[in-house]
């Protein structure tokens, strides 16, 4: 299976340790991070995030087979790496997709670009068979790509994200989901 993924604006392709500046910027940024589930976790350090990070991301590359494929984002027309795009199996048949932006590249597309070519890969490279995405009920950024990939809302997890600082309440985390036979309706 290629590692490589393309789009028209974008190529994705496996993190390296490499990759840490750009790692860094995502950890470092509290506006960034404030609605990811692994990210910014009391008492853990942007170094120690980053690296985290890293290490889960080149460690899946090395599995055999490889069931976490976290790519970085390189825009195409400047190389800039302005992102995290991932797709993960989470049973026999079904994955999760995700993704993770830098601010200053927001709102430009970029994001329901390559989660197009997630579910592409996903239900025609992976075989899968339903393909899953979840948030934290207030990033409606992230739920609004969902909704544009034409994903339905499957679930509402009450009180699933664990709170960042002390005193923060618990969130909601929201599931969508697509089946490969409702993808080929949509959008192909």
């Amino acid at each position: 299976m290629n590692n490589l993924l393309e789009t028209k604006r974008l190529l994705l392709r496996p993190f390296t340790q490499a990759d840490y500046k750009m790692v860094y910027a995502i950890a470092a940024d509290p506006d960034t991070t404030k609605y990811l589930y692994y990210w910014a976790r009391m008492g853990m350090t942007a170094e120690e995030d980053t690296q985290r990070f890293l290490d889960y991301a080149v460690g899946g590359w090395a599995k055999n087979p490889v069931i976490d494929r976290e790519y970085v984002l390189i825009r195409k027309e400047d190389g800039a790496a302005i992102g995290d795009g991932s797709i993960q199996i989470t049973d026999e048949k079904e994955a999760e997709i995700g993704w993770i932006l830098l601010p200053e590249y927001r709102g430009k597309g970029y994001v329901t670009e390559m989660a197009r070519e997630l579910l592409r890969f996903g239900f025609e490279e992976m075989q899968m068979t339903r393909i899953i995405a979840s948030c934290d009920s207030r990033n409606a950024a992230s739920y609004r790509v969902m909704e544009r990939l034409q994903m339905h809302h499957a679930e509402t997890k009450i009180g699933a994200r664990a709170p960042k600082q002390p005193g923060d309440a618990p969130g909601d985390t929201l599931v969508y989901s697509i089946t490969k036979e409702e993808w080929k309706k949509v959008c192909l």
